[in-house]
């Protein structure tokens, strides 16, 4: 989808935006913006009316994510990767592996492919929360192009992500952690969890003793790494249990890992998660963010590029009864001016033929109207000439025919002389009618006529074979004529050197 789109992620007490502008061939971040949601005002859409409005952000072009966890991650295999023929098996896959009926509930799959055919992440979702959404949204004027599981999100960043695979992706938002696994080959497994960031802000704000939670503040007071240790006990459970299990699934260790969001900004969250996992921990790091957005934004920026790309095989919530049904009017902006330049561009030229065409017309008229002259001066005698150039030509033509008569044909023998040549070489008692005599290329001269018999045509050709002006004497075709005559066709080549 080229043109602009925001990646939208709602938090619990944050909106981000990222805007990017998607080109024929690069993507271009635009613009981040954070706005604290009002206290208590999660559902009044007020605030997102005034963030769109103020930014001039486009209101279709839009992704967002579920802030909560699928009712059910399946994994289905196929033997083959063309999604045209997933798509007509996908349900009823579904159906098979299921403990609920998939009508009564939303779903759609991101497509793995792999080196034995391709395996369909499916999430399904109940249909009231994919409606609460749009509850929020809707009224601020927002219809998102695009509604999806942000896990999944997370793997337009793949080209962004370094570090040696299988590589572990994180996110510690405000709700829910959120788990990416990448191999060498992109997107593999994701899942969510959001009991034990609640068990985590319960706790914490217990230890603190206060209401709301300010995450990139020292939150920890006296009790130090002991409170830490306490209130992050269920995060860090949760990421040991998520780590194994995709291991089994890749039978490998994972060698990177990167957290991202706002909690992963907690002073010494990453030391603390080094040291609990015993594993290297990074904070996920995207050129274009820069190392202080990237763990904020970078949801909103998967959102963004997941969404503005938008193609087979990747999931969108936006359909059966919430299918998406407005206008694509950044495509329209990005589209409208190359049209025009275009249009403009083409009646320019148009112009330029137009007026060229009559230009050279004009000149190609006062050019026949002067050959004209010519000819009539030349021909007086002729008082209609409808085509000058052609009636010139047609008497030049046989100027040089009657010229040759004279001259011969390249310093050969005329055909004056060739006639006499002829008419001594044929034997003057023989009753013979000479029709036509032609002259063909440069040396050949045809003879057409009627004689009494067959033998007489030989007689005719060993007669012409004895002159010294022929190389050759060939018959073409004899015949019957009427009244029992012999027709035929006789060519004689002159010889160069005469």
């Amino acid at each position: 989808m080229y043109g602009r789109f925001v990646g939208l992620d709602i938090g619990k007490s944050v909106v981000r935006v990222s805007l990017i502008k998607r080109g024929l061939r690069d993507v271009q971040l635009l613009q981040t913006l954070s706005v604290p949601i009002p206290q208590g005002q999660l559902q009044n859409p007020e605030y997102l009316t005034e963030l769109f409005k103020e930014n001039s952000l486009p209101r279709g072009d839009v992704a967002v994510s579920l802030n909560e966890n699928p009712t059910s991650i399946r994994i289905i295999k196929f033997p083959f990767s063309d999604s045209n023929k997933i798509d007509q098996v996908y349900e009823y896959e579904l159906e098979s592996i299921s403990t609920f009926d998939p009508t009564e509930k939303i779903h759609s799959y991101h497509l793995v492919k792999n080196d034995s055919g391709s395996e369909a992440i499916a999430c399904v979702f109940e249909n009231d929360k994919v409606e609460k959404l749009l509850d929020i949204l809707n009224p601020a004027g927002i219809d998102p192009k695009v509604i999806t599981y942000s896990p999944l999100a997370f793997g337009a960043l793949n080209d962004e992500l370094e570090g040696k695979r299988p590589l572990l992706l994180i996110d510690m938002g405000e709700t829910e952690l959120e788990f990416s696994l990448f191999d060498s080959q992109g997107l593999l497994r994701v899942r969510s969890s959001t009991q034990p960031i609640e068990l985590f802000v319960q706790t914490l704000r217990d230890k603190a003793g206060v209401s709301e939670l300010d995450y990139s503040g020292a939150l920890f007071g006296e009790g130090g790494e002991a409170d830490r240790k306490e209130c992050t006990a269920p995060i860090v459970h949760e990421i040991k249990k998520t780590i194994q299990f995709f291991e089994l699934e890749v039978k490998d260790r994972i060698n990177t890992i990167l957290i991202s969001g706002p909690l992963s900004l907690i002073p010494g969250t990453q030391e603390h998660l080094s040291t609990e996992l015993n594993r290297e921990i990074k904070k996920l790091y995207i050129p274009e963010l820069g190392v202080d957005k990237s763990p904020l934004f970078g949801k909103s920026y998967a959102l963004a590029l997941y969404g503005s790309a938008l193609k087979s095989g990747y999931l969108n919530l936006r359909k059966d009864e919430f299918k998406y049904v407005g206008m694509d009017r950044e495509l329209r902006k990005v589209f409208t001016a190359p049209v025009v330049l275009a249009a403009i561009l083409i009646l320019v030229l148009i112009y330029g033929y137009v007026s060229n065409y009559y230009s050279l017309k004009n000149e190609v008229e006062e050019r026949e109207a002067r050959i004209a002259e010519v000819v009539k001066a030349t021909f007086p005698d002729v008082r209609a000439i409808p085509k000058p150039v052609q009636y010139m030509e047609s008497e030049v033509e046989k100027l040089r025919d009657k010229l040759n008569l004279i001259q011969g044909v390249e310093g050969g023998p005329t055909p004056l002389d060739v006639l006499r040549d002829i008419s001594a070489s044929l034997p003057q008692s023989m009753k013979l009618t000479v029709n036509e005599i032609r002259y063909e290329g440069e040396n050949r001269v045809k003879i057409k006529g009627v004689c009494d018999s067959y033998q007489e045509v030989t007689e005719i050709e060993e007669a012409l074979s004895k002159s010294e002006m022929f190389e050759s004497v060939n018959r073409d075709q004899t015949g019957n004529a009427v009244d029992g005559k012999t027709k035929f066709e006789i060519s004689v080549y002159l010889k160069s050197n005469v």
